[in-house]
């Protein structure tokens, strides 16, 4: 999803956490339950607003971390 763009490496904006919304996460497409943590983030330069798995998210800001500008 990185390396497609759908999930772009960008400095995240606000982000929020609480029960899932059953909405897909932006990373691996699963519903994320209201059983397990929802990270929405808002991407000020693409204008995204992203949802993840707790799990995927922590995965994506390390995925990113060496593409973010020093």
């Amino acid at each position: 999803m990185i390396h497609t763009g759908e999930l772009p490496c960008e400095e995240p904006g606000k982000t929020w956490a609480g029960g899932g919304e059953s909405k897909r996460c932006t990373a691996c497409a699963e519903s994320i339950p209201p059983t397990e943590i929802e990270f929405e983030v808002m991407l000020p330069v693409s204008g995204l607003i992203v949802r993840l798995h707790r799990l995927c998210h922590a995965i994506w800001l390390e995925e990113c971390e060496p593409l973010q500008p020093a």
